[in-house]
């Protein structure tokens, strides 16, 4: 089991044709964050400070990851996780995105030095 962490700053990366049709503003991830649920559970606190598209397909996701990451240090945010949300898996499991989000998570933990995380919520898609 991993070990729980007190408090966190959090960027989401999200499935952009999933954002706002099937997932209406992000909501899940949002109360999941909030109480703790899903790939939420290893932190006492979660505060999410961005949810990002992952810039349509084919995706640009280690591009999107980078430009919220400079913008929260603009306004003196660090982010310290990057979950890959359970939206962007669902799309490769039940859609044709064309995303692998095991090399995606490589590229990210390998590029900006961040703990990457696949999933949010526990709600079906």
């Amino acid at each position: 089991m991993e070990e729980i962490k007190k408090e966190v700053s959090i960027g989401i990366v999200a499935c952009e044709k999933m954002m706002d049709r099937i997932c209406l503003g992000c909501l899940k991830c949002l109360n999941s964050a909030k109480e703790g649920l899903g790939m939420f559970s290893n932190y006492e606190k979660a505060d999410v400070l961005f949810i990002t598209s992952c810039g349509g397909c084919p995706g640009f996701v280690v591009n999107k990851v980078g430009l919220m990451l400079r913008e929260a240090k603009n306004y003196g945010a660090e982010i310290d996780v990057i979950h890959i949300g359970t939206c962007i898996i669902s799309a490769t499991k039940i859609g044709k995105c064309p995303i692998d989000v095991d090399s995606t998570k490589a590229k990210l933990e390998e590029k900006f030095k961040k703990k990457v995380v696949l999933g949010t919520h526990p709600y079906p898609p």
